[in-house]
């Protein structure tokens, strides 16, 4: 298991909660950014 997706993905749900004043929107954006990195991932690895 890949940690890298997990971090950036938590780190950018927690930066774009904070900014945008709604953990709600955080969290949707966090999780669309670690599956956007989880697929360019598997993509690398074929």
């Amino acid at each position: 298991m890949n940690i890298k997706p997990i971090a950036v993905g938590l780190v950018f749900c927690v930066g774009m909660g904070l900014a945008l004043k709604s953990w709600l929107l955080g969290i949707m954006f966090g999780i669309i950014f670690y599956v956007a990195l989880n697929e360019a991932e598997k993509k690398k690895q074929i």
